[in-house]
């Protein structure tokens, strides 16, 4: 018997996640915080360390507290994960689902993870301004029990869509609806508020881009407290370690003195990276309410700047088999900014 009779069908045609093996001393490619957490942080979490021979607490319920006052909502609305892609396949598993539809291009893991749990992907093009088509989306899910994620603002595009187009998928759609807004932080604009009057709507957030806590795999959902019951029921026991759960706590319990001005400075530096990539010759950036910016080459194809990006210690985002000729860039530190304009004005003026 071969190994690969072994694997389910819906396995067999899944290309994975990768992610380049490419080293470079600037990397501004996956969406980071580029700043360390600050030192009172650090000091938080050192003294609420007592070991780690003991089971971490299997519902977070210290965390979801803190996220709950966060947020304004109830602990019974809050569920955490080891990153938003497990929340993601948790209710993929949780909830029934013969399509799971997304616009394109978006976040690469809903596609995976619904083939993953053996239900039907079915992605609707963004228009071509990076705007939702509602009518498509809603047509996609007429005739079938399913599950939409909307990601809000979107990756890679950085933009938040038409609330109109959003609220209408949201009022006359029969299935779940999943937002995603993992870059709330930058943009401001949430859905949050609609949870009460549509319990249909999951919104779904992350530790890893505002937050800085990356390296800690830590996700949230907020939901109506009958969703989150479900969920519990496939979520794994010991789904989240102690310790993110304890830096998870001390970053959100601080957020607003300690991290706010790290979130200022992105968005300050975003703009200055915006109006830096639209005066360059050849180079079209699209406006972003993330911490990264989306861009199109016109003089010389995508690939070429890209090369020429790692050769000179600069590593981004190569977008091409998704958006041709294009590229998205992380908005780093000033420093790191400085680097990467001088690096692309440099090879710009080379073609």
């Amino acid at each position: 018997m071969s190994i690969e009779s072994l694997v389910k069908e819906n396995i067999k045609s899944l290309k994975s996640y990768e992610i380049p093996d490419i080293s470079c001393p600037i990397k501004l490619d996956a969406m980071e915080n580029p700043y360390d957490l600050p030192e009172e942080i650090k000091e938080l979490v050192r003294e609420k360390i007592s070991g780690f021979n003991r089971y971490p607490d299997p519902l977070s319920n210290e965390l979801r507290k803190t996220i709950a006052s966060y947020l304004g909502m109830n602990k019974e609305e809050i569920l955490v994960g080891n990153g938003s892609d497990e929340l993601i396949l948790n209710i993929l598993l949780t909830f029934k689902s013969n399509r799971v539809v997304f616009p394109t291009p978006t976040f690469a893991m809903y596609k995976i993870l619904a083939q993953i749990a053996n239900s039907n992907p079915v992605g609707i093009p963004l228009t071509d301004e990076f705007e939702l088509d509602d009518e498509g989306i809603l047509k996609a899910t007429a005739d079938a029990t399913s599950i939409i994620f909307l990601a809000y603002p979107n990756n890679p595009t950085g933009n938040c869509f038409s609330k109109e187009k959003m609220l209408r998928i949201v009022e006359e759609s029969e299935g779940l609806i999943i937002i995603d807004e993992a870059y709330f932080e930058f943009s401001k604009e949430t859905f949050l508020s609609v949870i009460d009057s549509y319990p249909k709507v999951i919104i779904l957030r992350t530790f890893s881009k505002a937050f800085g806590l990356a390296g800690l795999r830590c996700g949230y959902l907020v939901a109506h407290p009958e969703l989150v019951k479900a969920l519990l029921k496939v979520k794994l026991p010991y789904n989240l370690n102690s310790f993110s759960q304890i830096v998870a706590g001390c970053v959100m319990e601080n957020f607003r003195y300690l991290l706010q001005p790290q979130i200022n400075q992105i968005i300050t530096q975003r703009e200055r990276l915006y109006l830096f990539l639209k005066r360059l010759n050849g180079i079209i950036p699209y406006p972003s309410d993330a911490n990264f910016i989306l861009f199109k080459t016109t003089k010389v194809s995508a690939n070429t700047i890209f090369s020429d990006l790692v050769e000179e210690g600069v590593l981004i985002r190569n977008l091409t088999e998704d958006i041709p000729n294009c590229l998205r860039v992380t908005v780093g530190s000033e420093q790191e900014n400085n680097i990467f304009m001088e690096k692309l004005d440099r090879i710009c003026r080379r073609y």
